[in-house]
């Protein structure tokens, strides 16, 4: 692959054409014009510059009635790779995504304890120079950074994430710039999440959705019209902080009733052993016993169901979205989550569902949406804007 230069290649009519096919696979010129809005002559050239660079790669044909048959076009798997740094309470993960969100390598470390800015700094830089001697470090086009907030992504700062040791203002963005001399984009994991999904997804047809990810926490990401919706300061989606009780468990955050209080998995497990006196119950055991139909599982996750449901309610109300989409760690007990809260969300008692009716569906990613969206991150930040 020869260099390519990014300045040219930052318009809007090459990020159409470039985001279609990192999204929907092989296209055609002409469904390629269809989509971009381009004349076939204009797709044919710029399909023809990024051919020239390795960027774009001709993969088959399809057939025809009659005349030449169409071309098919897909993005070079080993083209615009992303390094790719995810960071979260527990692991430090680091690897090599290309621009249709497959992960090509990963390597990780695990947290005990993470103590100094340092520490993690050293961590990430042993991992990151691990990837820039693989061969496939030439066709890297950016650094793309997941981790947990609060962060300030104007200043590219970790600021001061709860239960994260002492990790505070440490200034990730330009200490990796300055390293490996690449571009770097930093974002919470929760909104790369959901771009991963707006991008990758079995869902990426849905134009304005939330997505919502449950673990220890919760938290959510917001797209709209296709794009990461952040606010003002960057906090847009953080629906675990929504109030759902009024006076309600106080929040680590320091307000009363956050979301966060009932239907994180710490909430649940918790509640759990308070009802049923056992405080052997984990979240696998609840997960597991809504297979079996254990009477403390099911009333234990219809419990979050039905608090996830307010706030749904609630960010519908001001969204009016398509879609939400429910991932974290939820393991077997994802679609029963799934669909307790859809059926809650689609009741034909609610007088406007048959003109509002919002899709609710599990997420696409098991594990790895933060990580597979960091390249969703930097074609964003290099293509899009």
């Amino acid at each position: 692959m020869t260099g390519v230069n990014h300045h040219d290649m930052n318009t809007k009519n090459k990020y159409v054409i470039l985001k279609a096919l990192a999204t929907k696979g092989a296209l055609p010129r002409n469904e390629l014009s269809v989509l971009s809005g381009l004349s076939k002559m204009a797709v044919t050239a710029i399909a023809n510059e990024y051919m020239e660079q390795g960027v774009l790669r001709e993969c088959g044909e399809l057939s025809s009635s009659g005349g030449r048959k169409p071309k098919l076009l897909e993005l070079n798997p080993n083209a615009l790779l992303t390094l790719a740094v995810s960071i979260d309470r527990e692991m430090l993960l680091v690897g090599i995504v290309n621009a249709r969100g497959t992960i090509l390598r990963a390597e990780h470390i695990p947290f005990r304890q993470v103590d100094t800015n340092q520490i993690l700094t050293d961590n990430i830089f042993y991992l990151c120079d691990m990837m820039m001697q693989d061969p496939l470090s030439r066709n890297f086009w950016g650094i793309g950074v997941s981790c947990v907030g609060p962060l300030s992504i104007e200043e590219g700062e970790i600021l001061n994430p709860p239960d994260f040791g002492n990790i505070h203002n440490l200034s990730i963005v330009s200490l990796l710039e300055e390293r490996y001399h690449l571009p770097c984009y930093l974002q919470n994991d929760m909104c790369l999440a959901a771009l991963a999904e707006a991008y990758y997804g079995r869902h990426s047809s849905m134009r304005n959705f939330l997505y919502i990810g449950i673990s220890s926490g919760i938290g959510g990401g917001i797209i709209l019209n296709r794009k990461l919706f952040t606010g003002t300061s960057g906090l847009a989606g953080i629906i675990g902080h929504s109030i759902v009780q009024m006076d309600g468990l106080p929040c680590t955050c320091g307000q009363r009733g956050c979301l966060e209080q009932y239907s994180s998995i710490t909430a649940i497990v918790k509640w759990a052993r308070e009802q049923s006196g056992d405080d052997s119950i984990t979240w696998m055991k609840l997960a597991g016993g809504i297979l079996e139909a254990d009477s403390i599982s099911q009333r234990a996750v219809d419990r979050m169901a039905e608090y996830l449901y307010v706030a749904i309610s609630n960010f519908q109300a001001a969204f009016d979205m398509e879609g939400v989409i429910i991932g974290g760690e939820l393991y077997g007990a994802k679609d029963y989550i799934v669909s307790n809260v859809r059926e809650r969300l689609q009741s034909e008692s609610l007088k406007w569902s048959y003109r509002r009716k919002i899709e609710v569906e599990g997420s696409s990613f098991v594990s790895d949406a933060s990580f597979i969206g960091t390249s969703a991150l930097t074609m964003e930040n290099q293509l899009g804007r």
